[in-house]
């Protein structure tokens, strides 16, 4: 791996070519979204992602930071995440679009998703007929669930997974443990979701999973979206977490 000052880029991200393709599945499946951090980026498409689960299972630690959820009184603190599943009927629909990025916007990447595994995966035609044997179409780089010991120590990850130990650290809360969505970014994906209508709104909903894996965001929201969308965000955060 490249090392930049105190940032080690992983191996899916120090390749010799600009261009990368980046695999988005939570707000980042909105164009208008994606372009609020890429506003470059070319080629969005929507792809399938097969052998992985879309999860809300461990805390948002940019929430935490700001003060917006309390990780000590409250289970409504969760983000997403993606972790690969041995079950073969785990996939989920997912934005990709590509960005040319020099070594600075590398490393400025890393630093925006400290506590995940960056890593390269394929990703599949959503048009073509699926039979179980279709090719991937390509390959992506992926934000992927960590552990707390692998994890940068960026913004004081370290810190918070000691904070939050009893409960599960950052990446290791049990599936009973009854954490739940943030609900100021949840209503934030879904906003940008919304947006992109479609198979990627309809998986976001289906395809989505509390952290005891078995529960669905669709199942969740039935009983519970009307507090999440009379969760805003402070004005200061109101396009950050605007959809």
């Amino acid at each position: 791996p490249i090392s930049t000052m105190t940032i080690t880029i992983p191996p899916a991200l120090s390749g010799s070519s600009q261009v990368v393709t980046l695999l988005g599945y939570g707000a980042l499946l909105s164009e208008s979204s994606s372009r609020l951090t890429f506003p470059d980026l070319s080629n969005f498409r929507h792809v399938r992602v097969k052998h992985h689960k879309r999860v809300f299972a461990h805390p948002h630690l940019f929430l935490i930071k700001e003060g917006l959820v309390d990780p000590i009184s409250s289970l409504e603190l969760a983000t997403l995440s993606a972790e690969p599943s041995d079950d073969d009927s785990s996939s989920f629909i997912a934005a990709a679009f590509d960005v040319v990025l020099t070594d600075e916007q590398r490393v400025d990447f890393v630093k925006r998703e400290p506590e995940y595994d960056i890593v390269s995966t394929p990703y599949y035609d959503i048009n073509r007929h699926d039979d179980g044997n279709s090719q991937p179409v390509g390959s992506g780089i992926i934000c992927l669930a960590s552990k707390d010991s692998d994890m940068r120590d960026i913004d004081h990850l370290h810190a918070i997974s000691t904070k939050l130990k009893d409960k599960g650290g950052i990446w290791h809360w049990p599936c009973d443990s009854g954490l739940l969505p943030a609900n100021i970014y949840l209503r934030h994906c879904l906003l940008a979701v919304q947006k992109a209508g479609g198979v990627a709104y309809s998986s976001f909903l289906e395809d989505t999973y509390l952290v005891d894996r078995k529960t669905t965001l669709k199942e969740y929201l039935d009983k519970h979206e009307d507090m999440v969308m009379a969760s805003r965000p402070p004005p200061h955060l109101a396009t950050r977490f605007g959809g």
